[in-house]
């Protein structure tokens, strides 16, 4: 009897955990749409800086949790851009100086959404810093090297390449050989170098 009492204690534990993971990935999803539908610019953009970061993870050796993290913290990283400047999204021309500072706080504006939910203290912080340079000239802190989280640093990779290959209103795609000659050039200045030697190897066993 005893025994029995055990077993439908940890069912009954196990479907609520699954509840709960349901709704948590319910709500992951809610966001990204919520991001995507901001623009036309905008949709599948998240879902491949996901899928970038996470298999540079995969590539780098990395543990489970850390490829979790950045896989869901690249679902969310763009989370700051809801609710601010629509009109700059869809922009045929480059921004202005001002125009760019604006979309400059996205991250922090990331952050701020994501720090109270108790299972997303930790991606919010990677939120706050995917648009961060390991030689200090990124922003929003100016962190440099070490100082930025390494799935911060994963998702920079991922988030640049994206932005590269795709089209964006104010430009067609330069393509993905000028995307990885920019990796290239800006590896130990712009970007993690390990982080982006690891993604060129992605590319090197897709293309063989």
């Amino acid at each position: 009897e005893f025994i029995g009492r055990q077993a439908a204690t940890a069912i009954e534990n196990a479907r609520h955990y699954n509840e709960q993971q349901a709704i948590f990935d319910s709500t992951i999803r809610a966001f990204v749409h919520a991001v995507d539908a901001k623009s036309l610019w905008m949709k599948g953009h998240s879902e491949r800086v996901s899928t970038y970061a996470k298999h540079i993870a995969i590539e780098m050796g990395l543990d489970e949790k850390i490829i979790k993290s950045v896989h869901l913290a690249g679902l969310l990283h763009d989370i700051g851009k809801i609710g601010t400047y629509d009109h700059l999204q869809d922009k045929p021309v480059r921004l202005t100086e001002e125009e760019f500072e604006k979309v400059k706080k996205h991250p922090v504006y990331g952050e701020a959404i994501l720090k109270n939910i108790r299972q997303l203290e930790e991606i919010a912080v990677l939120v706050r810093h995917h648009h961060e340079r390991v030689d200090g000239k990124g922003y929003p802190d100016g962190l440099k090297r070490k100082e930025i989280p390494l799935c911060a640093r994963i998702l920079h990779v991922a988030d640049s390449f994206d932005a590269m290959t795709t089209d964006r209103p104010y430009r067609i795609s330069p393509g993905i050989q000028y995307a990885v000659s920019e990796l290239t050039r800006h590896a130990g200045s712009q970007f993690d170098p390990e982080a982006v030697e690891a993604f060129l190897r992605l590319l090197d066993k897709q293309n063989r």
